[in-house]
């Protein structure tokens, strides 16, 4: 039984480590810092005590979950506005915000997106997207459950699902 156990326990090491392997590649690899994380706890924070957006009192909603697939769309969006110069919602290509949560894995069945660009600290983006009616609707929307985001060379990307 004891060797039975030790083999066992071999194999889902040995499954864990190729998962890990595998989910590690430089081209599957996001990086989730400190930007990142400080911009879910800002929207945390905006959800929990409520706020006006333009003339409408938004009140507190739940809090939101990280999402790595929704960052990973975020992540795609920030780096590909950077690389071909455009700011918009849909890629010169076409690529609307729900076909990329799609292509990165989301399987949930709403997605909101919030974009700026040229501002350098989270403070800066959260004050601007709280003045902007639509994006600070997009934070404090209740059908919202979850959210990943990333910014890259002044670059800001959220984007939201259930």
């Amino acid at each position: 039984m004891a060797k039975r156990f030790f083999y066992s326990w071999q194999f889902l090491f040995g499954c864990l480590l190729f998962t890990c392997v595998a989910a590690c590649k430089k081209e599957n690899a996001i990086i989730v810092g400190r930007v990142e994380l400080a911009m879910l706890d800002s929207v945390n924070k905006l959800r929990a005590t409520g706020c006006t957006c333009g003339t409408v009192f938004m009140p507190p909603a739940k809090k939101l979950m990280w999402n790595y697939n929704l960052a990973i769309a975020a992540q795609v969006h920030a780096l590909d506005m950077n690389n071909n110069n455009y700011f918009d919602h849909i890629s010169p290509t076409g690529t609307s915000p729900i076909q990329r949560a799609i292509a990165a894995g989301y399987t949930g069945q709403y997605i909101g997106e919030n974009i700026a660009k040229g501002y350098t600290t989270i403070g800066q983006v959260m004050q601007a997207w709280k003045k902007s009616d639509d994006h600070c609707k997009a934070m404090m929307d209740t059908l919202y459950v979850e959210m990943g985001a990333y910014s890259y060379n002044g670059y800001w990307v959220q984007e939201f699902g259930r």
